[in-house]
């Protein structure tokens, strides 16, 4: 687990993502910005607490300014199953109840960051008992389309650090370009390209934490150069790889 706090002080528009590795607990301290996700748009505002599952597309628009803290959670801790057709993510408005909890988690987890112990497998035990029920995972159902999906979502996962032609992923499904395309959006909420551009952007801000070279960074996650990593890194996550890394490095 790692937490972070985050604060955006101009307009920035986030593009639609996900995160396919873990899950987000949001506490808003300040600030406000809109949350789109299948379409629906949520005001997020101080007080509120915004958990976001793995695989749940959504965009940010931040007019002004936005400070919250952000704990990220593996995905592997998992307690219940839901089924696909809701919303996916939860906000609770003016979330007093949950604020102590929430801080004292968001603490411990970076005093144990701090210290470097490491994460081990008896970890889940540090979600509190008070967050666990939001801790969900798919439903276990494997339709022939989730199979499909699967191995494209693999495939991506193995293959993110160079160019990936539309060619192999239509192979690997065995369907056309219109049906792949449309099968991919809908089921997983934006775009095959879109989707190796996020995953990409997620695999350089885990790379961040433990590397310095952002040239070596960018090569290693598919980018051109680090002109090209620096524009979508920035249209991603709002702030250049070098904000970034002085943020999760001195949280």
């Amino acid at each position: 687990m790692e937490c972070a706090t985050i604060c955006y002080d101009k307009k920035h528009f986030f593009p639609m993502h996900l995160h396919p590795d873990r899950y987000t607990f949001s506490y808003i301290i300040n600030g406000s910005s809109n949350l789109i996700c299948k379409d629906a748009i949520f005001t997020l505002k101080a007080g509120d607490l915004v958990v976001i599952p793995p695989y749940v597309a959504h965009q940010t628009l931040v007019e002004n300014f936005f400070h919250y803290k952000v704990i990220r959670v593996p995905k592997l801790y998992s307690f219940n199953t839901i089924s696909s057709d809701r919303l996916g993510l939860t906000i609770i408005q003016n979330c007093h109840s949950y604020k102590h909890h929430f801080d004292t988690w968001f603490e411990s987890i970076r005093d144990t960051n701090t210290k470097n112990l490491g994460a081990t497998n008896s970890e889940e035990t540090r979600v509190p008992e008070v967050f666990k029920h939001f801790l969900i995972s798919t439903s276990a159902n494997s339709t022939k389309s989730k199979l499909i999906l699967k191995k494209a979502l693999v495939h991506f996962e193995h293959n993110y650090n160079r160019t990936i032609l539309v060619e192999e992923l239509l192979d690997l499904t065995c369907l056309s370009d219109s049906h792949f395309q449309r099968l991919f959006k809908t089921n997983i909420g934006i775009s095959p390209i879109r989707y190796l551009q996020n995953l990409r952007i997620e695999k350089a801000k885990e790379y961040i934490k433990t590397r310095d070279s952002f040239t070596d960074i960018a090569y290693d996650t598919g980018f051109f150069d680090q002109s090209h990593f620096n524009k979508y890194f920035k249209m991603n996550v709002g702030m250049i790889p070098k904000k970034y890394a002085d943020l999760v490095k001195n949280d």
